[in-house]
Parts: C-alpha cells; structure tokens; sequence
C-alpha cells in the first residue's frame, strides 16, 4: 500500500499501542504517542489530507508554530509520527517511509536560571504555615508531602515523572538510598540522600501511616483519597512559588538547581550525570550553563594559575 487515509491510519493504532507495549515503552511513553498521532489524524482529516506525506506533516508542524506552540512540542509530535510511520512500514502497510530524512523543527534552548538558596528555603517555608518551624508541629499532609519532595528534588536532581513513580520499597531509608526503578529511556538507578532530605520523608511517612488511603502503592499521597499525579504535584509546587518570591517557577528548575550545586559544591561531572541519569555530557552542559561562568571564576580563583 502506497498511502494510508487517515481513518484507516487511525483503525491501526491500537495494533501499533500493542507492539509499543510489547517493547516496553513506558505507559507514559505510548500515552504522549498515541495523543500526538491521534492529534494528527484528526488534524488530516478535517483538511481531506492524506496524512501519510511529507508535505502533510510538514503543513500540520507550520500550523502548530504559528499558533504559539513551543518548537519543543512540535518536535515531540513530529516524532512521534514518524514513529508511527516506520512502524506502519515494517509490518507492510506503507511501502516506504514516507518522512525518511525528514528534520525536526530546530529547538531554541534557553538558559534557566538555578534557584538561590534563598529561593529554596522560601519554598520550603511555604511548607511550614502559620510560623511553623520544627518537624514537632502537626501540619497537613500537602505541607510534609512537598517539603519532602522539595528536598528530594533539590539534592538529587530526580525528575517530576520519577518522583510521581516512587514506592515505600524504593526507600532504604536506614542507608540513605533511593530506588529510581525506570528512568527517562528505561534506565533505573540509585541515588543518595542526605540527613535533612531522610528526616523530611521520615516526616511525611509518618504522616502517611494516618490517611485513609494509606494501603496504597504509591509512595505520594493526595489529598482526596487517591495517589498524587504528575499534573497535580506540578500545581501544588507551582502554588508554593508565588508566597515565596520566586518568578517564573517551574519545578523542572529544580533539577537545573540540583545540577548547578553539585558541581558548585565540586562536586565531579560524571557523579552528576549519575545522580541525573544522563548518558550524554551534551545534558550535563545544558542544564549547568547557567551559572558555568561563576564556577569557572571561582576555579580560577582557587587555582591562581597566575602566581608565578
């Protein structure tokens, strides 16, 4: 078959969600594939398009950029269906691929500013209401459960998805080890934590044992008698920014934070992109150049290489 209508492009998906499970793509994974290709499809179609040509596609990234969105999420889509489209050729639905070579919209990558440690202990004080000040002081499970996560974040550098993914049997709370399970391209590793980061989730377990919903999987708890996801801990962080005076938060800043105290502190490259979990050195400069000519004065300061 040379080309596909986009009804029947849309029949396939569920055989295509099938052989993504079986390949052990991460629920998350297939939900953002299925969502970009289901938008496309219906895109396609609305405009009597076959969906399967590269000026199609092409037309569908040009209509998304002019109507705001990000290039980062263009090219997300973008990928996604041509994903779709190497399958569909694999199992003989297509002849060829049709978006062979075809380049993804070019990103702009802007440089995000760490938190000061200012910053960080105002986020953690809209943790403790009402002047709260010492773990002592009882304090609704939203407060212990971000303070928690904050510290978690900010030491370790573990993404929003990984912090959502965490079970009670991901802590070894007695030698200060975290269990990421499945990180970003299936990778799990372990990560370390420190005194005030065990004593924060210490805390908020003990605040755990108490809920209704305690019995759940889920190390994170909400407030309305389910697990925490991913879109409300980035609200309730979200929330947290304005008390405390931080513009344009994002809790994604928090793992550029992480990154740029690590190597401040002096801490090595490669422990950070362990810590991170990262395979390419091109991550580990994208999230520390904010700040990489301050640690560079710093080194040089300390070096001296001019006393001669």
């Amino acid at each position: 078959m040379t080309d596909l209508t986009a009804p029947t492009a849309k029949a396939l998906m569920g055989e295509w969600q099938l052989a993504l499970t079986a390949e052990r793509k991460s629920p998350a994974t297939i939900a953002l594939y299925l969502d970009a290709v289901g938008r496309y499809l219906i895109w396609a179609e609305t405009r009597d398009l076959p969906p399967m040509r590269r000026t199609s596609l092409q037309t569908w990234i040009t209509d998304m950029l002019d109507a705001g969105r990000s290039p980062s999420t263009a090219r997300i889509r973008q990928q996604a269906v041509r994903r779709y489209a190497a399958w569909l050729t694999a199992v003989g639905h297509l002849d060829a691929p049709p978006f062979q070579g075809m380049k993804s919209p070019k990103l702009d990558h802007p440089v995000v500013d760490p938190l000061t440690i200012a910053e960080v202990r105002a986020l953690l004080l809209t943790c403790r209401p009402d002047g709260a000040d010492g773990p002592e002081t009882p304090r609704p499970l939203r407060h212990v459960r971000d303070e928690a996560i904050i510290r978690l974040m900010v030491e370790t550098g573990i993404r929003l998805s990984e912090v959502i993914a965490l079970t009670a049997d991901d802590l070894e709370l007695a030698t200060g080890l975290v269990t990421i399970q499945r990180g970003k391209g299936g990778r799990g590793r372990i990560i370390p934590i420190g005194p005030a980061t065990t004593a924060a989730i210490h805390d908020y377990l003990a605040v755990r044992r108490i809920q209704a919903h305690a019995d759940r999987e889920q190390l994170w708890l909400g407030e309305r008698g389910c697990g925490l996801v991913g879109d409300a801990l980035y609200r309730s962080l979200r929330r947290r920014a304005e008390p405390a005076g931080i513009v344009g938060f994002r809790p994604h800043r928090l793992r550029h934070t992480a990154a740029h105290r690590w190597l401040a502190a002096g801490g090595s490259e490669s422990g950070l992109m362990a810590m991170a979990g990262w395979t390419r050195v091109e991550m580990l400069i994208r999230y520390t150049r904010a700040n990489a000519g301050e640690r560079a004065a710093i080194e040089a300061r300390r070096l001296d290489l001019g006393n001669l």
